[in-house]
């Protein structure tokens, strides 16, 4: 993960989050098959217990201002 807007657990082990994803997080989605560039902000789940293992990238924010959005649906930590 590069930088996160915001997070919440699922479980005791994996977390959905908002934020940017790193350059390799990028390159591990496009060679599943995502049209995944790694700019801009992401909806993912990510492993707590296992930060090496790849996030689930389940969305793409087309602009900070809709993730800070979405983000403020997330209770405040």
């Amino acid at each position: 993960m590069d930088e996160k807007f915001a997070s919440i657990p699922l479980n005791n082990s994996r977390v959905l989050c908002i934020g940017g994803i790193t350059a390799a997080e990028a390159r591990e989605a496009a060679e599943a098959g995502l049209s995944v560039d790694g700019r801009g902000y992401y909806l993912f789940i990510a492993s707590s217990e296992r930060p090496w293992e790849p996030i689930e990238i389940l969305a793409r924010f087309f602009s900070p201002d809709q993730a800070e959005s979405a983000a403020a649906l997330f209770p405040a930590a």
